[in-house]
Formats: C-alpha cells, structure tokens, sequence
C-alpha cells in the first residue's frame, strides 16, 4: 500500500496529528512517536507470542493498533 514507512507515517498523522483536517487529533502527538509506535507494531508482527498480529501493508487496521500503542505508551489523549 505504501512504498515508504514515511508515507505510513504521514498517513497516521493525517488521522491524528494536530492540525486543521485531523479527523481524530491526539494532543501532544508528533511523527516521531508515530515513527516509535509503528516500530513496536512491526516488531509485534514477528513474534510468534503474537500470532494474530500482521503487517497489512499499512492498511487502516495497522493505523488503528499504530494508534491503539500511541495511547497506551504514550499517554496520549485526543484533542477537544
């Protein structure tokens, strides 16, 4: 789906960065814990502990356990 992990990057962020056409802002988020988050979602995906996590190409689910990490090691909050 995506030729870059970069452009994954810019693709999460355009669900939950903070800026004016976020869909879902998170308060606090920057691409460098995108960057942190999508590290642990790929590592995830090749352990065996793990069996029902894959990398889907950065399809809309690995945005969602990219977002699901986000919140849980980084506190994150969504924007009011």
């Amino acid at each position: 789906m995506f030729e870059t992990m970069d452009d994954f990057i810019d693709y999460v962020w355009s669900f939950y960065g903070e800026h004016e056409d976020t869909l879902y802002p998170m308060k606090g988020l920057t691409k460098k814990m995108i960057a942190e988050a999508s590290w642990i979602h790929l590592q995830m995906c090749c352990y065996p502990s793990f069996p029902y996590i894959t990398w889907g190409d950065g399809d809309s689910i690995d945005r969602e356990r990219v977002r699901d990490i986000l919140i849980d090691k980084f506190n994150l909050k969504w924007s009011n």
